[in-house]
């Protein structure tokens, strides 16, 4: 007999509930800000209300939510950087004689979008350099990284969440980490 949609917003509610505390603080470790890792919350659960029917019962719920959530998070993240690269790129071609001006004029200086990620929560926790170093990382090599360091994945969690091979997980972290080893002199920043 399949549950009604009633049955499994009151189960969903009994099972889910309790686990809002240890939500709210795997939220805040990844946006280290109060009002965004409550509305993360909030919208991890949303989305696992409508989706509770795909939960295989006798499952850990408590790694089921928190997946939903890190990907709510990465979504967020995606978002926010598509809007500032397009907000540099319409500000950039809206501005009258831009082929004129050379390329280092400093009027321009303000429409460097990795000046705008200061706007993205996560971004706020970093130093000007890694925030720049991400944001020219490549996104699959960023993928990997985050949900290695901030995340704290396993390879194996982080090939079965992206649907990718461990070899291909395991050298992505590589390029992204020399990556960022040699934009850094030798070693790579901590990330959290």
């Amino acid at each position: 007999m399949k549950a009604t949609k009633n049955d499994l917003r009151q189960r969903f509610e009994e099972e889910a509930l309790p686990l809002m505390q240890d939500m709210f603080a795997q939220a805040y470790h990844l946006t280290r800000n109060r009002a965004d890792a409550e509305d993360l919350v909030q919208e991890a659960y949303i989305r696992g209300m409508r989706k509770f029917a795909q939960f295989q019962p006798g499952t850990n719920l408590k790694a089921w939510l928190g997946r939903i959530l890190f990907n709510q998070f990465i979504n967020e993240y995606r978002r926010k950087k598509r809007r500032i690269k397009s907000v540099y790129v319409e500000g950039v071609e809206n501005m009258a004689g831009v082929e004129d001006q050379p390329e280092n004029d400093e009027r321009f200086a303000f429409m460097n979008p990795d000046d705008l990620a200061h706007d993205d929560s996560f971004m706020q926790s970093l130093d000007q350099d890694l925030k720049e170093g991400l944001l020219d990382l490549d996104d699959r090599y960023r993928d990997v990284l985050l949900l290695n360091t901030v995340g704290e994945l396993s390879y194996k969690d982080i090939a079965s969440k992206l649907k990718l091979p461990i070899g291909t997980v395991m050298s992505r972290l590589h390029r992204a980490k020399a990556f960022l080893r040699e934009r850094f002199g030798g070693k790579a920043p901590a990330m959290s």
